[in-house]
């Protein structure tokens, strides 16, 4: 599926009058080229197909995300005093509404937030915390509640799958990373030299950003997405560019192509 992805605009930038006239002793030539002539000639058609198909690729992805949170929240327990008052301390602190807080009982470690100001603790996650260090992670999550991380990077995903072209993923780190620095560094506040250690123990020997002492982003950093992370926005303003210049090569000399065929 990925390959297709990346291959399809190609078909729209093949010169035709290249094409024409051209291997017609290889099987299966003819048929290619009367395919994509065929194509050509409908470019409306197809890419208002390909936006049936983005939009197809977007409500999947939305409801298998409704899905799995909806799994979760059936599992949700009643929570912890110490997790509600660690989640109520860091609200006044940061001077955040208290969000809904989702606590499940799993082993697996998890702490984030989603879509609709909610976050999600596990039993896994918090029972590697004391009560201090419970509060600097409800400080991190309400960041990203202050700063509509979640809705961020749901709306950045879906705008990435919509486009039908691989390679945002280095693109889509580099803003994730970006929003985990902000949320690191309201988390840390006056708090950096515990902050700091608790990454460092939580993150299980990750490197941690440098810069400000502060950084779970680490792991969403890797050196070459400095510069993959241009090539797939370069590859969409290539195409903007390109398949409407294609296509007006296209009618002009689509005479020639259907008076040159095998």
């Amino acid at each position: 599926m990925r390959f297709i992805r990346a291959l399809w605009p190609i078909i729209f930038l093949v010169p035709l009058t290249w094409w024409a006239d051209r291997g017609c002793e290889l099987a299966g030539v003819d048929p290619l080229y009367h395919t994509t002539l065929w194509i050509h000639e409908r470019l409306g058609w197809f890419l208002g197909a390909l936006a049936l198909l983005s939009a197809a690729v977007v409500l999947t992805k939305i409801v298998v995300a409704r899905l799995r949170f909806a799994r979760l929240r059936d599992l949700a327990e009643t929570m912890p005093a110490r997790v509600q008052d660690a989640v109520e301390r860091a609200s006044a602190e940061l001077g955040v509404a208290v969000p809904a807080v989702l606590y499940v009982d799993l082993a697996a470690p998890i702490a984030t937030t989603v879509f609709g100001r909610t976050i999600i603790l596990s039993r896994g996650f918090i029972e590697l915390l004391d009560d201090e260090e419970l509060e600097l992670v409800a400080r991190h999550e309400l960041a990203h509640v202050r700063h509509g991380d979640a809705a961020a990077g749901i709306l950045w995903h879906l705008a990435f799958a919509a486009l039908l072209i691989p390679g945002f993923e280095p693109l889509e780190r580099r803003l994730h990373a970006q929003r985990e620095r902000a949320a690191n560094v309201a988390a840390a506040n006056e708090r950096e030299e515990r902050y700091l250690s608790l990454v460092v123990r939580i993150s299980r020997g990750a490197d941690v950003c440098a810069d400000a002492r502060l950084g779970l982003e680490a792991a969403a950093r890797r050196p070459e997405d400095r510069w993959l992370v241009w090539v797939a926005p370069l590859a969409v303003a290539c195409l903007a560019i390109a398949l409407p210049l294609s296509h007006a090569v296209f009618r002009h000399d689509l005479p020639y192509l259907l008076a040159h065929h095998c």
